[in-house]
């Protein structure tokens, strides 16, 4: 155990504080922490841990815990033999600090811990990690107390003495493995990727940094503290020209990337590709969980080609749709006539060439328009919605419940016909879908209407079964759709079910206020657990179909997903797109649905 057993201490509490460093909300910082002043003003990444303890009351708390007691695979885990000689070293620490693990980890962490990585010119990257303890003589018990545990450990085993340690410049180093090394320097834990690295930390703490050179002085670095919220666990930066300079292959953002991403996150992927940097914040308390991402807008401005990507000022996506029984909603800006006129940049070759192929479609549906004129009367806003259905008052009830789904256009209100077309190239699209169903033997949609809330509503149901059909015979699938298209104003509904184009037709006749964002998604953790457990005894025969499990673990690889989608409750994704700096932020109301969010 030895040496692998006193790195065990520093790496996997170091791991614990990098996990908070992966995202985030962003926090005005009141102090520079200690330990930031030790690291170089040209560090490539940065990260931050501003409430160590705050992380620990976090994962000790009672809806975490509660969380973690319904993973199956966790409960096996700590009846594990690694679980128990973990516990038997954690233990013996403890007993000499005559102290618990949650409070043992406030001392040792409650000043801080920076983690950062500097690539000087022409040599080797350098990684440490800073840790700033609250009860400094804690933190030299501590270390006692795992040096005597790798000691006795080794003497059990008949073993030699696994500590290595030396002395540099009057303070004491210790080796955690064949390259890792830490010291505990002024009161501040240094643990080094190697040796050299410790050396070149202890130096900075005796000498102190000059003037200009450490971190806290970086014009960047202060902008982006300054940014983060009051809130926020952890914060982290990242110079993105740096990392491509020293490997390109690795950090280099494609040029063109698959369609789905390109439509959906274009102009933020030209961000990333070209930005200088990247910011990271994450905050966690008992009941939010929010993580954010920043970067800057390319030098000069976004290329020409992305005009249909950003909403001019003033202009934002449309507010979310959320009927009944919503699972996720989405609201996205786009101006679809732009990016299929500049769709021969922005798509890979094989896909801008598939694009064009939708010309034919086009005009055998809209009147022998080519799709650059059927996209030229789609405004800009695109809402999507899934939602739970109300499966009582179907017939037949398929025995697979699926949710219900919509796509909601707005159109420019110059073009009066092409609702018109739409509806008839709905119509059409059924007339080939029976087509298919007629070479198949599968039952037709049968084509109607009806009229709600003076809207007429086009609408779709699967023919039903014979009379005289086997009642035990499962219900198909297909019953859950009953596809309909209805015009709104200057909206177009396109769903899988005339009871969500019902809803819909409510809530756009009683719009919200539009917000400031280009894109926002919503999902509710709650509505999607209601539906799958609907469907849990079919979900439980799949899993051990598809990954040949038994019934036990089928069920509990079942209820650790319920369990995960209770716990994250109701989530909320944004992107706004400000003067000089694009915002992508996403946060979780742990716990809670729709209804009962903050």
């Amino acid at each position: 155990m030895a040496r692998s057993a006193l790195a065990r201490w520093w790496l996997l509490f170091s791991v614990g504080l990098l996990a908070v460093v992966t995202g985030g909300v962003g926090r005005a910082l009141a102090e520079v922490p200690k330990a930031s002043r030790l690291v170089q003003s040209d560090a490539v990444i940065y990260l931050e841990a501003t409430r160590p303890s705050d992380l620990v009351d976090q994962v000790a708390g009672g809806s975490f815990q509660k969380l973690l007691s319904t993973i199956p695979q966790y409960s096996r885990y700590i009846k594990s033999e690694d679980y128990s000689r973990g516990r038997e070293i954690l233990d013996f620490v403890l007993s000499k600090l005559d102290t618990t693990w949650d409070k043992g980890l406030r001392n040792l962490a409650g000043g801080g811990a920076v983690l950062a990585v500097e690539v000087p010119q022409g040599g080797l990257p350098s990684i440490y990690l800073l840790i700033v303890p609250r009860d400094a003589s804690f933190l030299t018990q501590a270390n006692t107390a795992l040096l005597e545990l790798a000691r006795k450990d080794a003497a059990d085993k008949g073993k030699p003495d696994p500590v290595k340690s030396a002395e540099y410049r009057g303070i004491r180093g210790w080796a955690t493995g064949e390259k890792g090394a830490y010291a505990i320097v002024n009161d501040v834990l240094v643990v080094g990727d190697r040796g050299d690295t410790v050396k070149r930390l202890i130096d900075r703490t005796l000498d102190g940094v000059k003037a200009g050179q450490s971190i806290v002085d970086d014009a960047a670095w202060k902008t982006r503290q300054a940014e983060t919220r009051p809130d926020a666990l952890a914060w982290g930066f990242a110079r993105l020209d740096r990392l491509r300079q020293i490997d390109a292959k690795k950090f280099e953002v494609p040029e063109k990337t698959p369609l789905p991403l390109t439509f959906f996150f274009g102009s933020w992927i030209e961000a990333l590709r070209k930005g200088s940097w990247i910011a990271a914040s994450l905050g966690w308390s008992g009941e939010k969980l929010a993580a954010g991402i920043t970067l800057p807008k390319p030098e000069g401005g976004y290329a020409a080609l992305y005009k249909g990507f950003i909403p001019p000022e003033g202009s934002a996506a449309a507010p979310l749709l959320s009927p009944p029984g919503t699972i996720a909603s989405l609201s996205l800006w786009r101006d679809l006539a732009a990016v299929w006129e500049a769709k021969a940049d922005l798509f890979q070759p094989q896909e801008a060439q598939d694009l064009s192929k939708l010309d034919t479609p086009a005009g055998q549906f809209f009147g022998g328009s080519d799709f650059a004129a059927v996209a030229g009367s789609i405004n800009n806003n695109w809402r999507l919605v899934i939602a739970r259905q109300d499966y009582s008052k179907m017939k037949p009830v398929p025995d697979l419940k699926y949710p219900a789904f919509a796509l909601v256009l707005d159109l420019k209100p110059d073009d009066e016909d092409f609702p018109l077309r739409l509806k008839m190239a709905f119509q059409s699209f059924v007339g080939l879908a029976n087509l298919g169903s007629a070479q198949n033997k599968a039952p037709p949609l049968e084509l109607g209407s009806e009229t709600f809330e003076e809207v007429t509503i086009a609408t779709t149901r699967f023919m039903l079964p014979k009379s005289g059909t086997d009642p035990q015979e499962p219900v198909h699938y297909r019953h859950n759709f009953s596809p309909s298209v209805a015009h709104v104003g200057n909206h177009f509904i396109i769903s899988s079910s005339v009871g969500l184009t019902r809803d819909l037709i409510k809530a756009l006749k009683s719009p919200a206020k539009s917000g400031d964002t280009t894109l926002t998604i919503e999902a509710d953790g709650s509505e999607l657990a209601k539906l799958l457990e609907i469907n849990r005894s079919r979900m439980v025969m799949q899993n051990m179909l598809e990954k040949g499990q038994d019934k036990a673990q089928a069920e509990e690889g079942v209820d650790t997903l319920l369990s995960v989608l209770r716990y994250l409750g109701h989530g909320r994704l944004t992107a706004r797109d400000g003067a000089d700096t694009f915002r992508l932020s996403l946060d979780f109301a742990l716990g809670r649905s729709k209804g009962d969010r903050p």
